[in-house]
């Protein structure tokens, strides 16, 4: 008799209920796939608009600051302002519209300038040079200012330096929205409109520095608080054409990185390398005035 191999009811039962369970796996496998597939061709697409959005809005908000503007009346030829005591600026070289265009190429090198355009060594009885150039959203333009800010205040107020700050937009990205343009222009503002309060503004921007930036709202409420209005010409953006030339007659001289400091025409990173800035720069007060 021949034996029966067909498979019982139980067996074809069970053997039912795995392909079903197998089927089912399979289904839901398809759908996860499909839902991951559909979520991340929706991140995708998500991350494309933002990049475009934010891209457009960084290249328009650049196009919209022109080539030519004012330059203001204490500036020097050179970009810079210079104070004279912590609350006094000196005059200017009136120097009028500045045309960005009109910069000639950058000369950056491999190495610091060992030479600079309007860093000449002051005369003898006069105060010592010195002049930083610095980017608000630097963060070693806001540790030198940590450091060296109450020193050069001393300086400062007895007559030993004058002090002009070169600010430039080295470090301006869309993520910021031009925040290094956005503080120079803002401080540049406050020296126009008060002077004595330019000092402490800049000291405030690099102690506010944490690689964002502030917004123009809090730019102009910084300045608020030291009792100047600088409303308009921060959503004007005034002096934004006069940054951008400040920043190419730096890159054409020859500056490429910030803080860049120099005293009576010495770059402190050429020739004080070897010392800290203020025993580096007391040496030369000290030269300078005979001690």
């Amino acid at each position: 008799m021949a034996s029966n191999n067909r498979p019982s009811k139980k067996e074809r039962q069970e053997s039912a209920r795995d392909k079903a369970r197998q089927m089912a796996e399979q289904q839901r496998q398809r759908e996860k796939r499909n839902q991951m597939i559909t979520i991340w061709s929706i991140v995708g697409v998500v991350v494309v608009v933002v990049a475009v959005v934010v891209g457009f809005i960084w290249t328009n908000s650049s196009r919209s600051i022109p080539t030519t503007g004012p330059a203001p009346a204490i500036a020097t030829d050179q970009g810079g302002i210079v104070l004279t005591s912590t609350t006094e600026i000196a005059e200017g070289d009136d120097i009028g519209d500045v045309d960005v265009e009109s910069v000639g190429e950058a000369n950056v090198g491999d190495g610091q300038p060992s030479e600079l355009e309007g860093a000449e060594a002051s005369a003898e009885g006069e105060p010592v040079n010195v002049i930083v150039y610095a980017d608000p959203n630097c963060v070693h333009c806001a540790d030198f200012e940590q450091t060296n800010g109450e020193q050069l205040n001393q300086w400062l107020d007895a007559g030993d330096i004058t002090l002009e700050y070169r600010l430039v937009n080295f470090l301006d990205s869309p993520g910021t929205e031009n925040y290094s343009s956005r503080a120079a222009n803002a401080a540049i503002c406050v020296a126009e409109e008060s002077p004595e309060s330019y000092n402490d503004y800049i000291a405030q921007i690099f102690a506010a520095y944490d690689g964002q930036g502030m917004s123009n709202d809090e730019l102009k409420e910084m300045a608020s608080g030291l009792g100047v209005d600088i409303s308009s010409c921060v959503d004007g953006n005034t002096y934004r054409p006069f940054v951008d030339w400040t920043s190419d007659l730096a890159l054409a001289d020859g500056v490429a990185g910030t803080p860049s400091v120099w005293v009576q025409g010495k770059n402190w990173a050429v020739d004080g390398a070897d010392q800290g800035f203020a025993e580096w720069t007391q040496s030369i007060i000290d030269e300078h005035q005979g001690a």
